[in-house]
């Protein structure tokens, strides 16, 4: 009720008190240390930021997978300023005062493969056949790259500066993009990556893709000279799977090896694993489905043999990433867990060398041999017929 000047105004206590407390809580939610806690922005401006946010997500998962490192995410999320900050805490001088180029936490950003420092480590997740050209490293750090990287980094005598090129040296080095994809057809219904992988020789294989709707199979091999080889012995030679004649040419698309395959392949990486020791929960079906979850991944074999059980996988980058999440789990957690040989790195097998039959001899016809004593013969035969000639020159004939 108000007065009748209408300056005042008359209102109930409880809506006065419901009054009092809406207005304290409205002043506790603007003001939190001295800080507004909300601000009011229109839909399209959130829903941009949203956006924004999305994006950011992506390309950050993106870049993890292809083998960046999480720090240097990390370090490229931040603003100008902390970067160049960073990299200047990070540089180290010279020997003669000056700031190196790379420090021995950072790596070069080069091109080619197998010259890049095994720095940081991001989950491979090779496609085929588009990667990018070079990447810091791979996930996984374990007691055998440690190893590798202890004995391949080592730093060597020389000029100040010249370490780190000639560290890198040591490594193997791999072309990125060269012929090395064969293209087979014409493989019989129902033939596997096994049977493959089975009868695929002469070098070491980086994938192995099959397309069963069509027959046909394309194989990767690490270097370019196996690939050629194999296709030249093929062309001389022919090929059988499963009791059938392939037919063989070379590939249209090539595949392109990436950095973090190729620094993991210097060091020993293939396409095939060993679990050193395993027990009674290492079974096929449970390591099958352990590895069902990586696309693209197709298991060629699992043997036990010898306390050892072999997986044979049908391809690098496959069983990079299949190592790194088997790694992850308990079960093989204190197991040893390497990379094992590739049977197709074996040399072709010698075919067996034709027997020639000699043929035998003609045999000679039999000739007495002349005795070369007979002038000497005097036997009675002889003196006979001397006789006989003598009685017949001096012989007068008689008539009647």
């Amino acid at each position: 009720m108000s007065s009748s000047n209408g300056t005042a105004v008359t209102i109930d206590r409880d809506y006065f008190d419901t009054l009092v407390r809406r207005a304290q809580f409205n002043a506790e939610s603007t003001m939190a240390n001295g800080h507004q806690v909300s601000v009011v922005i229109s839909r399209a401006e959130y829903d941009n930021l949203m956006l924004i946010a999305k994006q950011y997500g992506n390309l950050r998962q993106n870049l993890l997978r292809g083998g960046v490192g999480e720090e240097t995410v990390d370090l490229l999320s931040q603003d100008d300023e902390k970067i160049q900050t960073g990299r200047a805490e990070k540089a180290e001088p010279n020997e003669d005062g000056g700031a190196r180029l790379y420090s021995s936490t950072q790596q070069a950003p080069s091109g080619a493969y197998g010259q890049q420092k095994d720095r940081s480590h991001g989950s491979p997740n090779g496609r085929y056949p588009e990667r990018s050209t070079w990447a810091d490293g791979d996930v996984d750090e374990d007691e055998g790259d440690e190893n590798a990287a202890s004995e391949t980094d080592s730093p060597v005598e020389g000029p100040p500066g010249a370490n780190y090129v000639k560290s890198q040296s040591q490594r193997p080095q791999f072309e990125r993009q060269c012929a090395r994809t064969i293209h087979l057809s014409n493989l019989a219904d129902g033939t596997t990556h096994a049977d493959i992988t089975n009868a695929v020789r002469g070098g070491m294989l980086l994938d192995v893709f099959l397309r069963s709707h069509d027959r046909s199979a394309m194989v990767s091999f690490l270097k370019s000279e196996d690939a050629k080889k194999f296709y030249d012995h093929v062309r001389r030679h022919d090929l059988y799977i499963r009791n059938k004649r392939v037919e063989i040419k070379w590939n249209d698309r090539q595949f392109v090896l990436p950095g973090h395959v190729a620094n993991k392949i210097g060091m020993g990486a293939t396409r095939n694993l060993v679990i050193q020791g395993y027990d009674n929960r290492h079974t096929e079906d449970v390591i099958r489905e352990d590895l069902d979850h990586i696309h693209n991944l197709v298991v060629t074999k699992i043997e036990f043999i010898g306390g050892s059980c072999y997986i044979g996988l049908n391809s690098v980058h496959n069983a990079i990433h299949a190592r790194q999440c088997m790694l992850s789990r308990l079960r093989y957690k204190g197991k040893k867990l390497n990379y094992d040989v590739d049977e197709c790195a074996q040399p072709y097998p010698q075919p067996a060398p034709r027997v020639r039959k000699e043929a035998a001899p003609a045999k000679k016809a039999f000739t007495a041999v002349p005795n070369r004593f007979h002038l000497l013969n005097l036997d009675d035969s002889e003196e006979d017929d001397i006789t006989a000639a003598f009685q017949s020159k001096n012989s007068v004939g008689i008539t009647a």
